[in-house]
């Protein structure tokens, strides 16, 4: 059976109202009824793990992409893993690693969660799978991936002589330079698989290794670039605070592309009228470009300023995990339960 989405292009308007109710209310729940305390030590890094796995899911356990609320058990697989990878990376990192509690050790798990978001992606939305394809059974394309995130994890992360240095002599600055920095990279990820996957098909690559180099390239350079751009922004409007404080800004700032890449992209027409695909991806990009700064303006001056979630300095509020909430809800209905509710049968 074929399916459309139920409002058509409008649906995406009420995605959106629905992920935002539903995310709000787990948000107060995690931040006002358990505490801000609770929230920041375990919230924010459950809700990584949970993202990771269910990016894991989607690619290396898949499920057939039509309307029903079977896929809910596979949610329950997210958060009760993302209950024993908190726990387990915990123990590795703290107990076997060396690596200090506190900061230190809270700054490792999301290092980790950071390349979980782009290593189990990036094979797929890149490479259309061919850097694992020599592993005949999916699963064993997780493990290996799960494999090569503790591999960058370790030399990225915990090496004394690394680029943060965690069992030597710890760089917060140059941690939150590459995680801002990074976080821009799986956006441009995202965008591959995404908003500009119409588009690229379009395009003559001599293989898929080739695609994979190209566009990985192509997401590391511009995603950098991105993030040099958004850290002049915040350093010309807060220049008094510390390095660190200005980089995890940056870090906050590559979520706004979340809502509108997901939302609108799967829950939307997606500008599809437009035959030309070069100038769809081109309207496409613009509608995003538009909503990340509209985004950010509205959470800076309505959100924010509420009160909702507590009274924090702008360059380190709520944005984060606001975004990432919201959208995956959004995208991981889409994963597992076919957007059940907002897709009908055609006639």
């Amino acid at each position: 059976m074929e399916y459309k989405l139920r409002w058509d292009k409008s649906t995406w308007l009420i995605a959106l109202v629905v992920s935002g109710i539903i995310g709000v209310g787990i948000l107060l729940m995690s931040y006002r009824g358990l505490g801000e305390a609770w929230h920041n030590a375990y919230y924010v890094p459950l809700l990584g793990y949970y993202v990771v796995l269910s990016i894991c899911q989607s690619h290396y356990f898949k499920v057939k992409p039509e309307p029903s609320w079977n896929g809910l058990a596979r949610q329950w697989v997210s958060i009760t893993g993302a209950v024993f990878m908190f726990y387990g990376h915990e123990f590795l990192m703290k107990d076997v690693m060396g690596i200090s509690s506190g900061a230190e050790l809270m700054s490792s798990q999301f290092m980790f969660i950071v390349l979980g978001f782009f290593f189990f992606g990036m094979d797929d939305f890149m490479f259309k799978g061919q850097l694992s394809k020599w592993l005949k059974h999916d699963a064993l394309k997780a493990i290996f991936w799960y494999v090569m995130m503790w591999i960058f994890w370790f030399v990225l992360f915990a090496l004394p002589w690394s680029l943060v240095g965690a069992l030597g002599d710890f760089n917060d600055v140059r941690l939150f330079w590459f995680l801002g920095s990074f976080q821009w990279v799986i956006m441009m990820s995202m965008m591959i698989a995404i908003t500009w996957r119409d588009y690229l098909e379009t395009i003559k690559f001599k293989n898929n290794i080739d695609r994979g180099i190209k566009l990985l390239t192509f997401s590391l350079l511009a995603g950098f670039v991105i993030a040099f751009m958004c850290y002049q922004i915040v350093n010309s409007l807060v220049p008094g605070i510390a390095e660190a404080d200005k980089w995890h800004h940056v870090l906050y700032m590559g979520t706004y592309p979340l809502i509108p890449i997901i939302l609108f992209g799967i829950y939307s027409n997606h500008f599809n009228h437009v035959k030309n695909e070069f100038k769809k991806a081109q309207f496409r990009t613009l509608w995003i470009a538009a909503w990340v700064i509209a985004g950010w303006i509205i959470f800076r001056l309505v959100i924010a300023p509420s009160g909702l979630f507590g009274d924090h300095p702008w360059w380190h509020h709520f944005d984060l995990v606001f975004n990432f909430t919201i959208s995956i809800i959004a995208l991981s209905h889409h994963w597992f339960c076919g957007r059940i509710g907002f897709m009908k049968p055609k006639k």
